[in-house]
C-alpha cells in the first residue's frame, strides 16, 4: 500500500482564545419522568439527549428535543427542563466556565443569535461519546484525567461548531455586531428596572436609531420587544412558581403600572396573568 501523507495546513478558522474549564459532567439515566425547575447559571452547560423526550424552556422560548438532539445554554439564560414520553429519559450534560472562542462574546459558548437547540444528525454518537468519555474520566481521577476530560471537552465544543456551521458559516457568525449582543446582555442583566431605550443607547454610547437597526438586523427582533418578552418570561415564572399578587409582580420585572403589564402579558401570552397561573396551577 502506498504511503499517504496530508500536509497539516494552519488555516482553520475556529480559534479557542482561552482553554475552557470544566466544572462537572453528569448524567440523568432511565427515569420515567424528569423535572428540573426554572434556574439560571452564570457558566455554560450543554445537555445531549440520549433517550427518549423532553419539553425544554429556554430564554423564554420552548423548545421539544428528543434523541440526538443538544441543548446549548449561555450564562445568564433561564431555562427549565422536563421528559415528556413513556420512554425513560436519560441524558448526558456537563457544566464549563473559562469560555472564549474567538469571535465570540467572552463567556458565551454561542452566540445569542444562533439557536439553542442543534440536531446533531450524524455527529450524534460522536457527541455522546465524548460525553461518556467525559464523564467516565471524572469519575476515575486516575493519571491525566483532568487532561483528558479538557481535550474531550474541546473536541465536543468545536464539533458543536462544525454542526452548527452548517446552517451558519462561522465567518458570518464571527460577523455579527458588538452593539447587538452589548444590548442583549445589558436588557438580560436590568431589565427588572425601569430602563428604556434611550438609557441603552446613552449607556453605549450610540444613537437609538443605529442601536435598533443593528440589533433587528443580527438578532431578528427590536430591542423594545426583547424587552418585554424578557420580562414577561420572567414574570411567567414568577406567576407560576409564587403567590406574589399581579401587582407586586408588575413592579418585580419592570412596570410600575400593572394594568399596562397586564395589557402586554395578555397580548404576549393570549391570557391574563391571573388565568395563566390558574392554568399553571392546574396541571
Amino acid at each position: 500500500m502506498p504511503k499517504i501523507e496530508i500536509t497539516h495546513q494552519k488555516s482553520d478558522t475556529f480559534r479557542f482564545k482561552r482553554v475552557p474549564e470544566l466544572l462537572f459532567a453528569g448524567k440523568v439515566e432511565d427515569e420515567s419522568f424528569f423535572y428540573a425547575p426554572p434556574q439560571i447559571h452564570d457558566f455554560c452547560e450543554i445537555i445531549y439527549i440520549v433517550e427518549g423526550t423532553g419539553e425544554f424552556s429556554i430564554g423564554g422560548k420552548d423548545y421539544v428535543l428528543q434523541q440526538g438532539d443538544v441543548a446549548i445554554y449561555n450564562p445568564g439564560v433561564p431555562h427549565e427542563e422536563r421528559s415528556s414520553s413513556e420512554v425513560p429519559f436519560k441524558v448526558f450534560y456537563c457544566g464549563l466556565d473559562n469560555l472564549h472562542i474567538e469571535g465570540v462574546p467572552y463567556g458565551m459558548l454561542l452566540p445569542p443569535y444562533v439557536d439553542p437547540v442543534i440536531s446533531c444528525e450524524r455527529y450524534a454518537y460522536r457527541v455522546e461519546s465524548y460525553l461518556s468519555e467525559m464523564l467516565q474520566e471524572c469519575d476515575s481521577q486516575v493519571l491525566g484525567y483532568e487532561t483528558l476530560s479538557n481535550n474531550l471537552l474541546m473536541s465536543l465544543i468545536t464539533l458543536i461548531y462544525r454542526i452548527v456551521d452548517v446552517k451558519h458559516q462561522f465567518q458570518e457568525l464571527k460577523g455579527k455586531n458588538e452593539i447587538s449582543l452589548r444590548t442583549k446582555e445589558f436588557i438580560d442583566k436590568n431589565y427588572t428596572q425601569s430602563i428604556t431605550l434611550k438609557d441603552i443607547a446613552d449607556t453605549l454610547y450610540v444613537s437609538q436609531h443605529y442601536l435598533s437597526h443593528r440589533f433587528k438586523k443580527d438578532l431578528g427582533d427590536s430591542p423594545v420587544n426583547y424587552l418585554i418578552n424578557r420580562r414577561i418570561e420572567g414574570a411567567k415564572h414568577l406567576l407560576a412558581d409564587s403567590d406574589i399578587p399581579v401587582h407586586e409582580i408588575a413592579a418585580r420585572v419592570g412596570y410600575s403600572n400593572d394594568k399596562y403589564f397586564s395589557m402586554l402579558f395578555k397580548k404576549v401570552t393570549g391570557q391574563t396573568p391571573s388565568a395563566f397561573r390558574e392554568g399553571e396551577r392546574g396541571r
